[in-house]
């Protein structure tokens, strides 16, 4: 059982085209990145995060999104890791799994129908909050044991 959860929203601008693959069962990967600029006293600094959508909006993520658009992205955060093919060295990387992308220039939608705002709001996979926890020790609870309290 897991006793954690990663999450990350970032928003900025599409650095490329997305890329498109298929896993050997079919599975449909769309991945591209996200450039979001930090202002800070020393100017300003651009970050890089790699994004992908997997599975049925990865056809609507490759017919819509498209270098330079701006975008919010929200996700689970991974890190993928491999071996580098030059050094043999392992390397990692994160990368969210994004469940939803907002334009931010845009009231494109990915099932067709116009937003009620300016920005449009296609979920990439449907996620449910986990239930809220109880921070007392109640036998009822049956999502809280003695093992999930930190003291």
């Amino acid at each position: 059982m897991s006793k954690g959860f990663s999450f990350a929203q970032i928003g900025g601008v599409l650095g490329k085209d997305p890329e498109s693959r298929s896993t050997p069962s079919g599975v449909k990967i769309v991945s591209f990145s996200v450039a979001v600029e930090k202002w800070a006293k020393d100017g300003a600094k651009t970050h890089w995060f790699n994004v992908k959508i997997i599975g049925e909006k990865a056809d609507w993520a490759e017919q819509n999104l498209r270098k330079g658009k701006s975008v919010t992205v929200s996700g689970d955060l991974q890190i993928d890791s491999w071996d580098d093919k030059q050094t043999g060295v392992k390397r990692t990387s994160p990368v969210i799994i994004a469940f939803k992308v907002d334009f931010a220039d845009s009231g494109s939608r990915s099932d067709g129908e116009k937003p009620a705002r300016q920005s449009a709001a296609p979920a990439v996979r449907q996620q449910t909050a986990p239930p809220a926890r109880s921070t007392t020790n109640d036998s009822a609870d049956p999502f809280i044991s003695d093992d999930d309290i930190p003291f």
